[in-house]
């Protein structure tokens, strides 16, 4: 785990994640093609790259709002030393811990996905247990009704002392001019199409 330092930092942290992406899409993007085998891996590469990065941006963006969140909330404040896991390669920590001294004094698991089927509610399972073994405030976060409603479920069945949040991640709410843009392509798709 790594100190999360102040939310500001945090937040430019994922920003650089999310810019190196973008980047590397645009190189992957740039490369010349002379054939449809060639565009076909290249646009291939190109979903990889941007499904491989962009669970993970979105993961660390929704543990930066939990922990404002938590704050804003007073569940933890910002005087507590803050460590979060912003890769979710460390599989035994949890995605967020503030420490009062050497004790917990809350921690949060995270998850960015929007339905809780398949893989997404056995990695559910998994992070609840992992908050379940810890001490302090414990809480869930989570962006959508569904995985709400299915978290719920499954911690009153487990009889676990565990908050369940529904947070907005920021990155779902664009702003007036990229909403215009969104509807403009929108309409102008279906115009196309003759729908």
């Amino acid at each position: 785990m790594q100190e999360l330092g102040s939310f500001e930092e945090a937040r430019c942290n994922v920003l650089a994640d999310a810019q190196k992406t973008l980047a590397g899409i645009r190189r992957a993007a740039a490369e010349p093609t002379e054939s449809v085998a060639a565009t076909i891996a290249v646009l291939t590469g190109v979903r990889k790259q941007a499904q491989d990065c962009l669970h993970q941006i979105q993961h660390q963006q929704m543990i930066v709002s939990a922990a404002e969140w938590l704050v804003r909330h007073r569940a933890g404040d910002e005087s507590l030393r803050w460590l979060w896991n912003p890769r979710s390669a460390d599989r035994g920590a949890v995605d967020l811990v503030g420490f009062e001294g050497d004790a917990v004094a809350v921690c949060a698991e995270v998850n960015a996905l929007e339905e809780p089927i398949g893989v997404s509610d056995t990695q559910m399972r998994r992070a609840l247990l992992k908050l379940a073994a810890m001490s302090g405030r414990r809480f869930y976060f989570v962006r959508s009704a569904a995985m709400k409603r299915r978290a719920v479920s499954k911690i009153v069945k487990a009889g676990w002392d565990i908050a369940v949040v529904q947070i907005a991640a920021q990155w779902e709410f664009p702003s007036i001019t990229q909403a215009v843009s969104l509807v403009s392509l929108a309409g102008a798709s279906l115009g196309a199409t003759g729908r």
